[in-house]
């Protein structure tokens, strides 16, 4: 101690440990830099799934009967033909474009022939007055949809349970495929089928291919890099005596 006190008198530095913000940064310091690089694989994850979203979706479509159920189908562009189940409606709540509220409609699909299940998002449609669920206009007949496949890529944000009620249509937060299929009574295809604009039954269609692009997530990540490098700087201050350092220096200079 009687060491660093000449270093200091001397106008020297040296260290004054605070052990309780040592400890914090020892805690803080190891998180900060973590978070920055788990930003940046979300950022690498982010831009191998637009390359591959775009690479499947300039591919021409192929018919959905070619496609196995177990393989990873996201983006790809078919063509399924069958019928509408127009009486089971599914309303996606809280979806928001050009700021107005609204509901995607998703509907079961039969197709045919084969007789698979799969569900069929035909986009958009605005809220009725008072925010409440607006009519959707049914699909009738053998139709050939086209558009591409789609599962989400990471498990959607639910506020609480999903509330089934009796009847249809039913208004949910997301599509949860086991708990669809259980209620519908059928093997659901694990993909959602998004419909093309020129497809019979679309409504306003059109989906971002990524939630959060590819530079949101570098520049989370520099932030979390810039606060691990401004609680090093501040550790070093809070534990030594740089900051009387630098004022004499800044004092000296001004002489």
């Amino acid at each position: 101690m009687a060491g660093g006190a000449k270093l200091g008198e001397a106008g020297g530095l040296h260290w004054r440990i605070n052990w309780p913000l040592l400890a914090l940064a020892g805690v803080f310091l190891p998180l900060t830099i973590a978070l920055g690089f788990w930003q940046l694989g979300r950022e690498e994850e982010k831009a191998a799934l637009l390359a591959a979203s775009e690479a499947s979706e300039q591919a021409p479509p192929v018919a959905l009967a070619e496609l196995d159920r177990a393989g990873t189908h996201s983006y790809r562009r078919v063509l399924v033909s069958g019928k509408f189940d127009n009486q089971r409606t599914i309303l996606l709540q809280n979806r928001v474009r050009n700021g107005l509220p609204g509901y995607e409609v998703v509907v079961p699909f039969e197709e045919e022939p084969g007789g698979r299940w799969l569900l069929v998002n035909r986009g958009w449609i605005a809220s009725a007055a008072g925010n409440a669920a607006p009519p959707v206009k049914p699909v009738e007949g053998h139709v050939l949809l086209s558009g591409h496949l789609y599962s989400p890529p990471d498990e959607p944000f639910t506020l609480g349970e999903e509330q089934w009620r009796e009847g249809w249509p039913q208004v949910l937060q997301n599509l949860e495929p086991d708990g669809v299929a259980e209620r519908l009574g059928v093997s659901l295809y694990p993909h959602t089928l998004r419909l093309d604009a020129e497809s019979p039954g679309a409504l306003t269609v059109g989906w971002p291919r990524v939630s959060v692009q590819p530079e949101k997530h570098r520049a989370y990540a520099f932030q979390w890099f810039a606060m691990a490098v401004a609680l090093v700087v501040l550790s070093i201050f809070a534990n030594s005596n740089l900051g009387d350092v630098i004022r004499r220096l800044w004092r000296k200079s001004d002489e």
